[in-house]
C-alpha cells in the first residue's frame, strides 16, 4: 500500500503552537511527527512517500530515504490527488503527518479493507479527516470538518470509519500538545516538549 504524506514546509509549520515554543522548536517538533509518522508507514510494510515542494522537506525526505511528490500547490486536496497518482490505481492511504501518537497498529486492517473494495476513513478529533484509504480516484475535499464531506463523498461505496487514538490525535493546537503530553505514547516527545 502507498501511504502518501503531504507536507507542508517545516519552517513554518505549527503557528498555533508559538504560544507554547520557538519557531525553531516548531520546525523541530513537525519534522520529528513526520518521522514518526513514517515510520509506522515503514513498520506496518506500507511504502510511504512524501509530498511537497518545500525544499526543507524534499531534504529531509531524502536523506530518509524517502520519495518525494511535487506539491501542485492548490492545496491540500491537490496535494492528496498527486499522491495517490503514484499508487497507479492500486491501494493508497492518504495520511497526515502531524500524528504524534501513530504507531503500526493504528494501521492494522486498512490494507485488507482496501482490497475488499472499501473506503477507510479515520476522523481526527475535530472532524477532519486525518487519514483516507482506498483503491483508484477519490475526490477529495478537505478543509474544516472534512471528515462528513468525505463520508459523503465515499456514498455508494462500502467504507469503514476507523476510529483509534493514534490516528485521531493531531498536533496542531494548544489543546492537542496538551493531549499528546498526556498520553503514554506521547512520552518520546519530552525533549521536545520539556
Amino acid at each position: 500500500m502507498i501511504a502518501a504524506i503531504p507536507l507542508r514546509g517545516f519552517d513554518s509549520a505549527k503557528t498555533r503552537l508559538a504560544a507554547e515554543m520557538s519557531a525553531g522548536d516548531r520546525a523541530e517538533i513537525a519534522a520529528a511527527v513526520a518521522g514518526r509518522v513514517i515510520t509506522a508507514c515503514h513498520a506496518a510494510d506500507w511504502t510511504a512517500l512524501v509530498v511537497s515542494s518545500a525544499t526543507d522537506v524534499i531534504a529531509w525526505s531524502r536523506v530518509r530515504g524517502v520519495p518525494v511528490v511535487p506539491d501542485p500547490g492548490s492545496g491540500l486536496d491537490a496535494a492528496a490527488s498527486a499522491g495517490i497518482a503514484a499508487a497507479a490505481g492500486g491501494p493508497w492511504a492518504v495520511i497526515h503527518g502531524d500524528l504524534p501518537l501513530i504507531t503500526a497498529s493504528d494501521l492494522a486492517g486498512i490494507p485488507e479493507a482496501v482490497a475488499a473494495g472499501e473506503v477507510v476513513l479515520a476522523p481526527s478529533r475535530d472532524g477532519g479527516t486525518n487519514l483516507i484509504a482506498a483503491a483508484g480516484p477519490f475526490p477529495f475535499a478537505y478543509g474544516p470538518a472534512s471528515f462528513a464531506r468525505h463520508l459523503g463523498r465515499a456514498a455508494g461505496r462500502s467504507t469503514r470509519v476507523v476510529i483509534r487514538v493514534g490516528l485521531a490525535v493531531e498536533l496542531d493546537t494548544p489543546t492537542d500538545l496538551a493531549a499528546v503530553r498526556a498520553h503514554p505514547e506521547g512520552r518520546w516527545l519530552a525533549d521536545f516538549l520539556s
